[in-house]
C-alpha cells in the first residue's frame, strides 16, 4: 500500500490535501494565538509561535486528529471526546519535549483550574474537542471543496513546498532552542523580539485609530481581563502555598506514622521473639521427652528380643 493511499483511507483525503489542510489549520493556530490569546493575557499583539513562520503545528496537528476522528466516528459527541482526549495528549508530550528537552516553556495554564504541571488544563481540553470537531464537520468541507477547484499539479507542489519550508523551520528551530549554534539562538532571540515589537506597534496603532469613545471601552475592557487574569494567578500563588503547607502537613503525619509503625514493629518482633524462645525451650523439653519415652521403648523391645532369641537358641 502506497503512502498515499494509507493518508486517504484514514481521513478520505491525499496526503497533499491533508497536509495542506494542517498548515492552513497552523496558521490559524498562530492567527487565533497572536491575536486574541495574546490581547487576553497581555494586551496587545505578540507572536507565539514556536517556530520562525507563522504558523502553530500543535494546532494543525488538532485539526488533522479531528479530521481523522471524523472519518471513522460519525457520532458528534464520540469525536469530540476522542479528538479532544488525542489532542490533549499531543499538547502535553509536545510541551514536555520544549520543556525537558530544549528548556523552553512557550505556555503555562499555571493559573487555570483543572490544569496538570501547567502543560493542560481542562478548558484547553473543551477548547480543542469544539475547535476539532466544528472544523473537521463545517469547515473542512469548504476547504476541501476549494481545493478540488484548484489545479492538482499545484496542490501537490504547493504541498511539497510547504512540508519543505516547515522541515527546514523545524531544524533550525530545534537547533536554535537546544543552543547547539549561539549565532542561531541570538538570530532567533533578535527575531521573535522585533516581531513582537512589530505587533505591540501595530496594536497601539490600531487603538489610536479607533474613536475615542470605542477606544476608552476597549482600555477599560483590556484593563478588566488584566485584572481577572492578576487575580487568577493571585489564586494560583495562594492554592500552591496551601498545597505546600497540606504537603508539609501530610509529611509530618508520614513521618509521626512511619515512627509509631517502627514502635509497634520493633514490640512485635521482641515479643514474637520471646515466644519463639518459649515456644523452642518448650519443644525442646518435649521432644527430650519423647526421645527418652522412645529409648525406653527401645531398651523393653531389645529385651523382649533378647529373650525371645534366648527361647529358640535353648529349643
Amino acid at each position: 500500500m502506497r503512502i498515499n493511499d494509507f493518508f486517504e483511507m484514514m481521513s478520505g483525503m491525499t496526503l497533499d490535501y491533508l497536509f495542506l489542510s494542517f498548515m492552513i489549520y497552523s496558521f490559524g493556530g498562530w492567527l487565533f494565538e497572536t491575536t486574541i490569546i495574546s490581547l487576553w493575557e497581555s494586551g496587545h499583539f505578540l507572536n507565539r509561535g514556536s517556530l520562525l513562520g507563522p504558523y502553530c503545528p500543535v494546532y494543525g496537528g488538532g485539526a488533522v486528529l479531528g479530521i481523522i476522528m471524523a472519518h471513522h466516528i460519525p457520532h458528534p459527541a464520540v469525536q469530540f471526546f476522542a479528538s479532544a482526549c488525542l489532542c490533549i495528549v499531543c499538547e502535553y508530550i509536545c510541551a514536555t519535549i520544549l520543556e525537558d528537552g530544549f528548556h523552553v516553556k512557550l505556555w503555562d495554564y499555571s493559573g487555570m483550574p483543572f490544569n496538570y504541571k501547567g502543560r493542560i488544563c481542562l478548558l484547553g481540553f473543551m477548547f480543542f474537542g469544539i475547535a476539532t470537531t466544528v472544523i473537521s464537520r463545517f469547515v473542512e468541507p469548504i476547504v476541501v471543496s476549494l481545493f478540488n477547484k484548484s489545479d492538482p499539479r499545484i496542490i501537490t507542489v504547493t504541498a511539497i513546498l510547504m512540508a519543505l519550508l516547515l522541515a527546514g523551520d523545524t531544524i533550525l528551530s530545534g537547533i536554535a532552542f537546544s543552543r547547539k549554534s549561539r549565532k542561531l539562538y541570538r538570530f532567533y532571540i533578535r527575531y521573535h523580539a522585533m516581531l513582537n515589537r512589530e505587533f505591540r506597534s501595530i496594536s497601539h496603532a490600531i487603538q489610536r485609530k479607533l474613536p475615542m469613545p470605542l477606544r476608552e471601552k476597549c482600555a477599560a475592557f483590556q484593563a478588566a481581563i488584566l485584572h481577572r487574569n492578576h487575580i487568577l494567578n493571585e489564586r494560583h500563588n495562594e492554592h500552591k502555598e496551601q498545597i505546600s503547607e497540606y504537603r508539609d502537613q501530610v509529611t509530618e503525619k508520614v513521618g509521626e506514622y512511619r515512627e509509631i509503625v517502627t514502635e509497634k514493629v520493633g514490640e512485635y518482633r521482641e515479643h514474637v521473639t520471646e515466644k519463639v524462645g518459649e515456644y523452642r525451650e518448650h519443644v525442646t523439653e518435649k521432644v527430650g521427652e519423647y526421645r527418652e519415652h522412645v529409648g525406653e521403648k527401645v531398651t523393653e523391645y531389645r529385651e523382649q528380643v533378647g529373650e525371645k532369641i534366648d527361647r529358640f537358641r535353648r529349643k
